[in-house]
């Protein structure tokens, strides 16, 4: 027991002197998983939000006083979404793999004893050897693998930050969808109140014979139709608030107050394509990643192809004999490469090569395609809201001539009523109009690599 508590202590302290790594149990329990999903307080968010760090996202001041604004749910979505949290994990592993590149192999030590066991011993001794031999290959190829493992780490943090810049951007769109459907509920419940007194009125007048059934019926299908639409609408309201909570990585009934004064775009205007294409595959994070993951790529398969040559090992070794004669000597060894030359793995890096160069080509294509359907996209809806927005207005004066009509009992209440909703459905798809612009715009922001690639502008402009 005496030996083994000196042999502990000796090796405590040569692990100490080497840097030894100790082990740290971190058990999954409920109150551990419960901690890391907690919300934290708006003190906290104010903090963190106000030093983030992002290549397009910049620092800004929360200020949830007046709701929740879309750009602050985006940055909201990137500090506490829990899916971020396991992407950024990869960092850790990329530091740890580029920790491992620049680490030389350990020299092999060996001992051995062999004692006379039978025959004449007369003058003999115990015998042993010791040697230390080392890889000296490894120092041919370790900067080529401390490349490849710095280009695999910032290839990993562009793609952490690909992945953060597009779940803000979809928290964005998803806060103003919110506030669209919020915006065209109030609308249809308007209609659905005016509508029931449109109803209520032509019940009165059928009982009295001044309408026809008919007259009557429609009425009441057209109130119906509105309450289908509203119990949809609401439906929906309910399940984006879950996805913008998902998002935000806010608990699924936690409420959320949003600005519903926000203002949506009315019209926009794009750069020209060749502008929003030009060094796009130094802009866009997606691609700088995979462009990085290509030169890490690179660089293991310069390895592998090194590493077909002999792997040289250099070593020292001194030994006594049975009859006590000592020897000191140095040797080389060398792998021989006949059967294994490492072809394998060089097919085997060289395809991967390959297939991350054709993915690049590929994203590259599609995110210019997507580039040009976008820019089509935003000029159809710019056209289109301007269309809608100068329908409005006639609509409304349409609308006041008739309530002057029914003040100077020239026109009917049912006419009235059927002006006014058509120029709500105008209004309720004038929102819709202006929706799918935004959504268009924050799909060209992630497309472009250009936070704001698209500006608002007066619609005179177009």
């Amino acid at each position: 027991m005496k030996t083994y508590g000196i042999n502990s202590f000796t090796a405590g302290w040569l692990c100490l002197l080497l840097g030894c790594a100790h082990y740290q149990s971190k058990p999954l329990t409920e109150q551990a998983v419960q901690q890391q999903l907690q919300t934290p307080s708006r003190a906290q968010i104010t903090m963190q939000a106000a030093k983030i760090k992002h290549p397009l996202l910049e620092p800004v001041k929360f200020d949830m006083a007046n709701g929740l604004s879309p750009d602050e749910a985006a940055i909201l979505a990137v500090l506490r979404n829990p899916e971020l949290r396991g992407i950024r994990d990869q960092h850790g592993i990329a530091n740890a793999q580029l920790l491992q590149a620049g680490l030389l192999p350990d020299p092999k030590v060996s001992y051995s004893f062999s004692a006379p066991s039978a025959g004449t011993n007369l003058g003999t001794n115990n015998a042993f050897g010791a040697s230390l031999s080392w890889q000296a290959t490894a120092l041919v190829w370790r900067q080529n693998k401390i490349k490849a493992a710095e280009k695999q780490q910032q290839s990993v943090d562009l793609q952490i930050a690909w992945q953060e810049w597009q779940i803000a951007q979809a928290a964005k769109l998803a806060a103003y969808q919110l506030i669209v459907y919020r915006q065209q509920q109030a609308l249809l419940s308007e209609m659905a109140q005016r509508l029931e007194d449109n109803r209520a009125r032509l019940q009165e007048a059928a009982e009295l014979g001044l309408v026809t059934e008919l007259e009557r019926v429609a009425a009441v299908s057209a109130k119906n139709l509105v309450d289908i639409r509203l119990l949809a609408l609401k439906l929906q309201i309910k399940q984006q608030q879950q996805r913008l909570n998902r998002a935000m990585g806010l608990k699924p009934h936690e409420a959320v107050n949003l600005q519903q004064d926000a203002e949506l775009v009315t019209a926009m205007k794009a750069p020209a394509y060749d502008a929003l294409i030009q060094d796009i595959g130094n802009r866009r994070l997606d691609l700088m990643a995979l462009k990085r993951g290509y030169e890490s790529q690179e660089e293991r398969l310069h390895i592998a192809v090194m590493q077909q040559f002999p792997q040289i090992s250099i070593g020292f070794d001194s030994a006594r004999d049975n009859s006590n004669l000592y020897t000191l000597g140095f040797g080389v060894s060398m792998t021989v490469p006949i059967f294994d030359r490492n072809q394998g793995q060089i097919a085997l890096d060289r395809a991967t090569r390959q297939q991350l160069f054709d993915q690049y080509s590929s994203r590259l294509f599609q995110a210019r395609a997507d580039i040009a359907e976008l820019l089509v996209t935003i000029a159809s809806l710019n056209k289109q809201i301007q269309s809608v927005r100068h329908a409005i207005p006639d609509l409304a004066n349409l609308v006041k001539a008739y309530q002057t009509g029914i003040e100077n009992g020239q026109v009917d209440v049912f006419n009235y009523y059927v002006a006014w909703n058509n120029l709500t459905d105008k209004k309720i798809g004038l929102l819709t109009l202006e929706l799918q612009l935004v959504q268009a715009g924050i799909a060209l922001e992630v497309a472009s690599g250009l936070y704001h690639a698209a500006t608002d502008f007066n619609e005179k402009e177009l």
